[in-house]
């Protein structure tokens, strides 16, 4: 094979179109188009990255949440616990109170009773006193014989019987 002079010519004028055509859309083309994938690239790259920490900010504005809400549970807790101990220290309060003063009023009722017994012992010992003395007057005026007595005597009894109803 045989290669003339007009093939080497144009041969190395297509090397030299090939080499200027490379050299022409490398600046006007493949620069352009690989500075704006390069930039399309840090741009994902940078949404990527805002995603992850939104994500990242959000997964601890959640533990935070959830950590308050926790503190707030216990707190809720407490304050129910502390309020009923003080509701039963009250009640047990109130429950002593009313047991002292339920005391002091079946006491003073005592003291009431056994004045009024005493009271009623005393009015009786006159009564008897006084029933016993007019016996004791009729007995002397009539003392005639021992069964008058014992007839005044019943006498006396079934008259006091009847003043006692």
């Amino acid at each position: 094979m045989e290669f003339n002079q007009e093939f080497w010519v144009t041969l190395v004028f297509t090397f030299i179109n090939i080499i200027v055509l490379y050299i022409i859309l490398k600046k006007l083309l493949f620069k352009p188009v690989t500075k704006h994938m390069e930039n399309r690239s840090k741009k994902i790259q940078e949404a990527l990255d805002l995603a992850e920490e939104a994500k990242r900010k959000v997964d601890e504005m959640k533990e935070e949440y959830d950590a308050k809400l926790r503190l707030a549970k216990e707190e809720g807790d407490q304050i129910i616990a502390d309020y009923k101990k003080r509701a039963d220290k009250e009640y047990e309060e109130a429950v002593v109170t009313a047991k002292k003063e339920a005391e002091l009023i079946i006491q003073k009722a005592k003291q009431e009773l056994d004045v009024e017994k005493e009271q009623l012992i005393s009015e009786v010992k006159k009564e008897m006193a006084s029933l016993v003395l007019n016996a004791s007057q009729k007995i002397l005026k009539e003392n005639l014989d021992t069964e008058t007595n014992r007839k005044l005597i019943s006498e006396f009894i079934n008259n006091s019987k009847v003043s006692e109803k």
